[in-house]
């Protein structure tokens, strides 16, 4: 941020205390010629003539200053202070050395006296500063607000009050201030740099390499613009665009952190599989005995998918020397090869070599989980938070296990934090999204589902799972413009084609879904879900026949497909089988313990089986679960219509609208009075 420059004023010599004014003067027109232990000499002796004037201790304290002597400048600037308390530039003055010392608590103090005797555009940037050096980034925003009503045409104050949005993680707002600061400073690269940062971090990663690139035009030498272009490169799966940029990035600054582990990724990521493996190969022959080289070819190879080659890179590469990157990052390849007592002791070294290796607890972590000692991978999950209050994905895996015990609310406080320092990753706001339909939050579900969709990452897996969660939340209306889009980009995704169906279906166009079903097995013949949904569509065209036979074809596809036996199970109920019905939704259990609408269905099935006392279970298991479902209520009244419990169905219909539920509505009004 800006640095306050110290400025001597020269005055006019009064007729009162002659003597005194001269050498004032005379110690001003040394120091503006830069010989500030001339003037320090000529105040010295303005102050032995009159030791109470404010002026003269508030002059010498600027000398004292620019001769780099803080504590004679705040010695002065008090004395200053003490004869004269309404000296506003004394506050600000000594104000400036504070901030200089890291003393802010007292630097904010004395700017606030300043403020308030004389309020100025520059007293509250700096008073902003030293409150975001506190953490009090709010505090600096309101601050630069303030100081911009006084100041508009000043772009720093906008630059920096992007910055402190930017640490609250208001990207939105600090790229607005950004692009005001631009207007006004348009040749300044900083300020372009700075709204790429912004707009990467939302995931609008298109966006943020037009501005590095403009920024890049404007100042060609700065690294960290090329290697953040190189990121979003990556994040596009443009690997090529990615390469250059960090080879350009190694010409300009090749002690980037993280330099070439991201050149690794983007070559083992890059299709140009030939290209990938040639480059630290290369290398590793001009300098067979750089473990450092390993360790990346390694990671080249993870890449690449070639397990073997890269664990014998990262052995190589520890034979050479043990280092705590090279244990982490064997440690998370012998996660993924299963090997997660390995893992575990891989991670112990790591942190053994660098205990502060915070992803070192975070792989440990993992492999506790997966040996079933959640208590330790809490421990580590926590120590890697406290080394690195940052790190996302150490509160996503908090998140997965309050999940996974079912502490949505918990889980949902972790998503939150994980956003709040990767605000674009969509696979968090997925999990996120998940967990809110969980607690009947479908408002904010839909927000995490409409930010995913905007977010220009190039990653077919990842949407095809979206489109699945997004359907399957029955988002069907607002979820068909989304699909149709990615349809639009990539038309020759079979899931694509069966998400659209099923909204299209449940929105009442079963001929259009007919057609997207088609479209789907055309493209993916082996699309088991296509042919499962189809048989949805056809048995709401009346043909069960044509249903059950699609929906067999699906299984016989893919048996561990729990949506084929649940859709299976919904039709079975219409035409009145109940075991089989019954024996369909075992089978969605049996595969997914976590559906826990398919328990509030069997139960469903069980009332028309007379089977109370399971069909009771089956619904207390799936409310201890997820109590503000609607959908369980609703069941569970129509359940006990059923049982001709009709005092219970009806509370259980008025909570099911309470929790916004249109069907219960109806039911409520055809039963209850």
């Amino acid at each position: 941020m800006a640095k306050l420059f110290v400025i001597l004023f020269l005055l006019p010599v009064c007729c009162f205390a002659q003597s005194a004014e001269t050498y004032i003067g005379m110690g001003n027109t040394e120091a503006n010629n830069k010989n500030y232990k001339g003037a320090i000499e000529d105040f010295s002796k303005a102050i032995q003539l009159e030791p109470n004037n404010a002026r003269a201790y508030f002059y010498r304290g600027n000398a004292y200053n620019n001769l780099k002597d803080p504590a004679s400048a705040l010695q002065d600037y008090t004395k200053a202070i003490q004869y004269d308390a309404k000296s506003t530039l004394a506050y600000f003055y000594r104000a400036n050395v504070y901030n200089d010392q890291g003393k802010f608590a007292d630097a904010i103090t004395d700017f606030t006296r300043a403020i308030a005797l004389s309020p100025r555009a520059d007293m509250y940037h700096y008073r902003a500063n030293a409150k975001a050096n506190l953490g009090d980034h709010q505090g600096a925003v309101d601050d630069f607000t303030r100081a911009i009503a006084l100041d508009p045409k000043d772009a720093s104050l906008y630059e920096y009050r992007g910055v402190a949005k930017s640490n609250l993680k208001d990207n939105q707002g600090a790229i607005e201030d950004y692009n005001q600061a631009v207007a006004l400073d348009p040749k300044n690269s900083d300020l372009i740099y700075y709204r790429g940062n912004a707009k990467g971090n939302m995931g609008d990663y298109k966006g943020a390499i037009a501005d590095y690139t403009a920024a890049l035009a404007l100042n060609p030498k700065n690294a960290e613009a090329t290697f953040y272009r190189g990121n979003a490169y990556g994040n596009l799966k443009n690997y090529n665009a990615a390469i250059a940029d960090y080879k350009r990035t190694i010409t300009l600054n090749p002690k980037m952190p993280n330099l070439y582990k991201y050149l690794a990724n983007a070559l083992g990521n890059n299709n140009d599989k030939k290209s990938a493996a040639e480059y630290f190969a290369q290398a590793i022959k001009q300098d067979p005995n750089n473990a450092e080289l390993y360790l990346y070819d390694g990671l080249v190879k993870y890449n690449l998918n070639d397990k073997d080659g890269a664990l014998a890179d990262f052995d190589r590469s520890i034979e050479l020397k043990e280092t705590a990157e090279a244990y982490q990052n064997r440690a998370d390849l012998k996660l993924e090869l299963r090997n997660f007592n390995e893992a575990k002791d891989d991670a112990d070294e790591a942190l053994k070599l660098d205990a502060k290796n915070a992803y070192a607890y975070i792989s440990r972590a993992r492999a506790n989980l997966e040996l079933m000692d959640t208590t330790a991978a809490l421990a580590d999950l926590n120590q890697s938070i406290k080394l690195n209050p940052s790190t996302d994905y150490a509160y996503v895996l908090l998140g997965n296990i309050a999940a996974g015990n079912h502490n949505y609310d918990s889980a949902l406080g972790y998503y939150d934090k994980a956003l709040s320092y990767n605000p674009g990753d969509s696979e968090t706001l997925l999990k996120r999204a998940e967990t809110r339909i969980k607690v009947n939050n479908r408002d904010g579900a839909l927000a995490d589902y409409k930010r995913i969709a905007g977010i220009d990452k190039d990653d077919d897996n990842l949407r095809s799972r979206f489109v699945k969660s997004m359907i399957g939340a029955k988002f069907y209306s607002d979820g068909l413009p989304i699909i149709s889009a990615l349809i639009t980009k990539n038309g020759k995704l079979a899931n694509y084609y069966i998400g659209r169906g099923v909204a299209k279906q449940h929105t009442g166009d079963i001929p259009g879904a007919m057609v997207d079903y088609n479209m789907a097995i055309k493209l993916d013949t082996a699309a088991a879900a296509a042919y499962i949904n189809r048989g949805s569509a056809k048995f709401d065209q009346k043909d069960n026949a044509g249903a059950l036979a699609d929906i067999a074809k699906g299984i016989k596809i893919n048996d561990g497909q729990e949506d084929a036996y649940f859709i299976r199970g919904q039709i079975r109920l219409a035409m009145k089988n109940y075991q089989g019905a019954v024996d369909d939704f075992n089978s969605v259990t049996f595969i997914n313990l976590e559906n826990t609408v398919a328990y509030a269905w069997r139960g469903y099935a069980r009332s028309f089986l007379g089977d109370k006392e399971r069909m009771n279970a089956d619904f207390n298991y799936a409310i201890k679960i997820e109590p503000k479902n609607p959908e369980i209520y609703l069941l569970r009244g129509q359940a006990r219509i059923n049982t001709q419990d009709i005092g219970n169905a009806c509370k259980d219909f008025k909570q099911a609208v309470s929790l916004g539920s249109k069907a219960a509505s109806l039911e409520a009004a055809k039963y209850c009075k």
